[in-house]
């Protein structure tokens, strides 16, 4: 049996391969002021900073800065993307918003160690029935 859990997993695409740019999370639910909190990472706060969008950082060094963006898109649906940020006076400014896997692979690019970390709470997420991952097309 074990011989067929490796298989699966040989299947999954692979965090850093072109590929995985086309993934994204999609949830299962919106992000809300009753549950922002359950999107809290490494001890910062999930806040509100647009109507039906929700920001957290991911990663923040003095040459780079990712955001996790919950937010709902045009169908109606909520993903989880990410978003590059630069510091303007005194606050993050989010750039165009991105794929769950394209943030993630531009994370692996600057810090393996912790896109590999923001990879796995995100597959937590999925393990906890709070999203599913989906390929989009480009």
């Amino acid at each position: 049996m074990a011989e067929d859990n490796n298989d699966f997993e040989d299947v999954q695409m692979t965090l850093g391969e072109p590929e995985f740019n086309a993934m994204l999370m999609q949830m299962n639910h919106e992000v809300n002021s009753s549950n922002a909190s359950e999107y809290n990472f490494m001890g910062n706060k999930t806040q509100e900073v647009g109507e039906n969008v929700w920001a957290v950082p991911a990663y923040l060094s003095e040459d780079y800065a990712l955001f996790f963006l919950y937010t709902e898109i045009d169908t109606g649906d909520w993903v989880l993307a990410f978003s590059e940020a630069q510091m303007g006076e005194g606050q993050f400014n989010l750039g165009t918003p991105m794929t769950t896997g394209e943030g993630l692979n531009r994370l692996f690019e600057q810090d393996a160690d912790r896109a590999k970390m923001v990879l796995s709470f995100v597959n937590d997420m999925e393990k906890a029935g709070e999203g599913v991952w989906r390929m989009v097309e480009e």
